[in-house]
């Protein structure tokens, strides 16, 4: 009975895990319409359900959805680079002898 008892814990237990490691898509990092980077995110995100793990909406508005044919074709999105920051850059420097 002892071990009937820990072969359904252990069994229950795995699904658990097995259900809270399963993560949907990752929206990548996108610049909008006016220059702002926005960071990418895991779906589904804290305030969407459970089922929200596709990629969804416009290349310059990301979010997570359920349907699987609203998905965002993320590889055809020109915007998903952060802008490089050129004031903070380093340059060359050829020392004169």
């Amino acid at each position: 009975m002892v071990r009937l008892l820990n072969c359904l814990l252990l069994g229950y237990l795995t699904w658990n895990l097995r259900i809270s490691d399963a993560q949907g898509e990752y929206c990548h990092g996108w610049l909008d319409s006016n220059g702002n980077y926005h960071e990418g995110f895991q779906c589904p995100e804290d305030l969407d359900t459970m089922d929200a793990t596709v990629c969804c909406g416009s290349c310059s508005l990301r979010y997570c959805c359920a349907a699987p044919d609203a998905r965002l074709d993320q590889g055809s999105c020109t915007n998903d680079r952060e802008v490089d920051n050129t004031e903070f850059a380093a340059h060359s420097c050829t020392p004169s002898i």
